[in-house]
């Protein structure tokens, strides 16, 4: 189940089934100079299928949206058989209730997702990069906000904090030595624009003219490849985490953008108090953060794991924002949604599996 079934380069469409590779999808939409926008970490192994099952994101989700702006229709296998079109392929459609929204995110528990049509774009014509070295982590988000409030909507700003920075010291020290840092570094932040020469041009010259007044220390490439070496930093960040502790308990939390610097505030005093270490990183322009605890004692973990989450309800914010909801964290939805949310989930459900025989272990409490 992993064919591009049929590119549409005039509706701007592409047919694919649910094992094509995100990053294959990438690379065969670039030969006709299009491009597929949700870009995970994962994208190098994670598949569209997943992608749609998860409503996964990326760092392009602050400009460009997530996988829930790009899906036009899907194919799916019901149990005992049936398949069901969700809706056209055109850009517009009101003729039957709009279904396909339903399955992104679904976590597979209403069908199994055989095809899907996307909306694909035409690849920017230019792209640019600054990687900035800070001496502060609240400084990095109120960098964010600031840029976004004078009108400048970076493709990507991606936020790396000071617990996380310690999981990969030796590419790190090897760029402080490079840029002659001689303060403390406590985050970084990966501000990304592209789209047409011009416009690249001018909100280049505007950041690095803002950067420059700031004092602030920073990389600039305008270089594809440079860029992708860059990004290979954020990107592995992840799997770096595991030198910090044996054991990771993993959340992808979203708040309200003006609530970030109050709750990263709130993560390192639990830290303090804590024998943990909690990794707060991601997608900070669009206020989402990948939370990790990093620890050896469950209980210490399982306890300050549930502070967080209530602490994520009461700034409204959600509990998850991309990586889906699986098992280990359902019993955790009740405490976002209220009893007739989860009343009308579970009644949807039971339409599209009456049985109860997809992933029910899975989403709902």
């Amino acid at each position: 189940m992993n064919r591009i079934l049929e590119l549409n380069p005039y509706e701007r469409t592409v047919r694919v089934e649910p094992g094509v590779l995100n990053g294959e999808l990438k690379k065969y939409l670039k030969k006709y100079g299009l491009f597929y926008p949700p870009d995970p970490a994962s994208y190098a192994f994670s598949t569209i299928g997943g992608n749609v099952a998860t409503g996964a994101g990326g760092p392009r989700g602050l400009k460009y949206g997530t996988t829930k702006d790009y899906v036009l229709a899907l194919e799916v296998g019901l149990p005992g058989g049936k398949l069901l079109k969700t809706g056209p392929h055109t850009l517009k459609g009101v003729v039957p209730y709009n279904l396909t929204p339903l399955f992104i995110g679904s976590e597979g528990t209403l069908g199994v997702i055989l095809e899907i049509v996307l909306k694909v774009l035409p690849l920017p014509e230019k792209r640019a990069l600054f990687v900035l070295s800070l001496p502060s982590e609240i400084q990095a988000l109120e960098i964010i906000n600031e840029l976004l409030q004078k009108g400048i909507t970076p493709s990507s700003a991606e936020f790396i904090d000071k617990t996380s920075l310690k999981a990969c010291e030796e590419s790190i020290n090897q760029l402080k030595a490079e840029l002659k840092i001689n303060f403390p570094l406590e985050s970084m932040l990966f501000i990304e624009i592209d789209g047409k020469s011009l416009e690249v041009l001018e909100d280049l010259n505007f950041l690095e003219k803002y950067f420059q007044e700031n004092s602030l220390i920073f990389i600039k490439s305008e270089i594809e490849s440079e860029i992708e070496n860059l990004w290979e930093i954020r990107r592995n960040l992840s799997p770096s985490l595991k030198k910090l502790a044996s054991k990771k308990k993993a959340d992808d939390i979203v708040l309200p953008r003006s609530k970030m610097v109050d709750f990263l505030k709130f993560l390192r005093e639990l830290e303090n108090n804590f024998p943990l270490f909690i990794s707060a990183f991601g997608h900070a322009g669009d206020g989402n953060f990948h939370v990790n605890l990093l620890y050896e004692e469950e209980e210490a973990a399982k306890k300050v794991r549930e502070i967080i989450l209530k602490k994520v309800i009461e700034l409204n914010g959600t509990i998850s924002g991309e990586h889906g909801v699986g098992y280990l964290k359902r019993s955790y939805i009740k405490w976002e949604l209220d009893p007739l949310q989860l009343e009308i989930m579970k009644r949807i459900k039971a339409i599209f599996d009456p049985k109860g025989l997809l992933n029910p272990q899975i989403k709902l409490p």
